[in-house]
């Protein structure tokens, strides 16, 4: 049980339903959930442990505090390691999953348009694994999936700046022509852009800030 709350509590932190600084109450997320309040509790206590979440002396637990240069550098991190991912990936990508990719940068695109942010967050999450989860290593998509966690309010929050910037909306679209073409450079290239946006966004906001 502790472990079903546990990862719809990831899956609500990915999609950016918790904003920065958020309290999460056992009970609320207990009622919510369907379950009774010790799995949650759990739960949340694995996700402190994993810094997705700040635990506070009275048992209460909330999202990080926005921290621009602490954002910035998880932007980072995964700039680095989904290029990684995505370079090893390419090569086992069958037609099946290439056109799954096409279809969803597409659709991340339209998400964009309808300023529907939940369908955007959610799409994008599956455009980016479909690739991830072809790299034939498991520790490394454990970990980016982790960042995932810990960034995922942070880039709900962004997701607004980046709409803006018409090269940003055709990210996708340039990875699946990049993995269509069998190009594991080009396509790690472009993921490291695409993740970049957020490290230069947050590292921006981090010389702003007092």
């Amino acid at each position: 049980m502790s472990e079903r709350v546990y990862q719809q509590l990831k899956w609500s932190l990915i999609a950016g339903e918790f904003a920065p600084d958020a309290g999460l109450s056992i009970r609320k997320v207990a009622e919510t959930f369907g379950t009774s309040a010790m799995p949650v509790r759990e739960a949340l206590k694995r996700l402190a442990s994993e810094r997705a979440l700040v635990s506070k002396a009275n048992r209460s637990f909330r999202v990080p505090k926005l921290n621009p240069k602490r954002v910035s550098e998880l932007f980072f991190l995964r700039a680095h390691l989904e290029g990684l991912a995505t370079e090893l990936a390419v090569p086992n990508l069958s037609e099946t999953k290439i056109r799954r990719l096409e279809k969803l940068a597409a659709q991340t695109d339209r998400d964009i348009t309808a300023a529907d942010k939940h369908g955007y967050l959610t799409n994008n999450y599956s455009f980016h694994f479909t690739i991830y989860n072809r790299a034939g290593n498991d520790e490394l998509v454990s970990i980016i999936e982790g960042l995932w966690v810990q960034s995922g309010p942070y880039l709900a929050d962004v997701v607004n700046v980046l709409e803006t910037s018409e090269e940003w909306r055709n990210l996708h679209i340039w990875v699946a022509e990049a993995v269509r073409a069998g190009d594991p450079q080009r396509a790690r290239e472009l993921i490291e852009r695409d993740i970049g946006w957020g490290t230069k966004v947050y590292r921006q906001l981090a010389r702003g800030s007092p």
